[in-house]
């Protein structure tokens, strides 16, 4: 758009000499450069209806990637084996089916960097909280907890460490849920999908499975559970537990993409 301005001005201007037009092309490189760096900052942080809460089962993951680096050298004694873990916590508008409210206020620097997440700026986390998030993100190897930073954390309206505290917090409860503890007595088992939503309203109050999402990825013929994506409401004061209060006031009928009966993975053991 400058470009094309700057050539309407000389057919206009023709006779200017170029000292004359030199302030004026130094005023629309700037602008082109300014608008160029901030092409990210089209969305404002904060302005979000609810959470995405994406939990992750790390056997059926690494049934998929097993040259992921957090993959490598599995023990059935680890957090992952038998409880959910953070893949992201991803704030969330309306309507918005592929999540396109992301990267909010991130220069293009970093953007340049989407697919190199080592590469990203390191995030300013306290010990407590990193060292907390370590077992519930075994992503944290790859550098998968800057990625989500930048990709959703930025939309939050949280600082980086209370980002990652929300997400503790949110995780470490979750694991205590009977779904959850239900979810890791069936490793290795095949479950219905109807169970696992009915476990889910009996837990968590009538309608509650609108706002989960089952989903599953079909290995070697075998449909596995690899994430839920349970909704949650955006302003969340204080979590003593995994309740009813944590869904948004409305329902919000979320959908995902498990056949009838899957099979919960498994740690190091390959498809049967």
């Amino acid at each position: 758009m400058g470009i094309l301005l700057f050539a309407s001005y000389l057919s206009i201007k023709g006779a200017m000499n170029l000292k004359e037009l030199f302030p004026l092309i130094l005023i629309i490189l700037l602008c082109q450069v300014s608008s160029s760096l901030f092409a990210a900052d089209r969305k404002k942080a904060g302005e979000f209806d609810y959470y995405v809460l994406a939990l992750s089962w790390q056997p059926a993951f690494c049934e998929s990637k097993p040259k992921n680096p957090s993959c490598r050298d599995q023990h059935e004694g680890q957090f992952y084996a038998t409880h959910f873990i953070l893949h992201g916590l991803w704030p969330a508008v309306k309507g918005d089916k592929r999540h396109t409210y992301k990267y909010c206020h991130v220069p293009k620097s970093i953007l340049s960097k989407k697919r190199r997440w080592c590469n990203m700026p390191k995030l300013d986390l306290s010990n407590p909280v990193r060292k907390r998030l370590i077992p519930f993100m075994p992503g944290m190897v790859s550098c998968l907890h800057r990625h989500e930073w930048y990709k959703h954390g930025s939309c939050s309206g949280l600082s980086e460490n209370d980002y990652y505290a929300l997400s503790n917090q949110l995780v470490e409860k979750f694991s205590t849920t009977g779904f959850s503890q239900y979810v890791a007595k069936q490793v290795d088992q095949y479950v219905s999908r109807n169970m696992l939503l009915r476990k889910f309203d009996k837990e968590f109050g009538k309608g509650s499975r609108s706002h989960l999402a089952l989903r599953c990825k079909k290995i070697d013929g075998i449909s596995l559970l690899t994430e839920i994506r349970i909704y949650i409401r955006k302003n969340i004061s204080a979590i003593n537990d995994f309740g009813q209060q944590i869904f948004p006031e409305k329902k919000i009928r979320v959908r995902g993409n498990c056949p009838r009966r899957f099979k919960i993975d498994e740690v190091g053991v390959a498809n049967k």
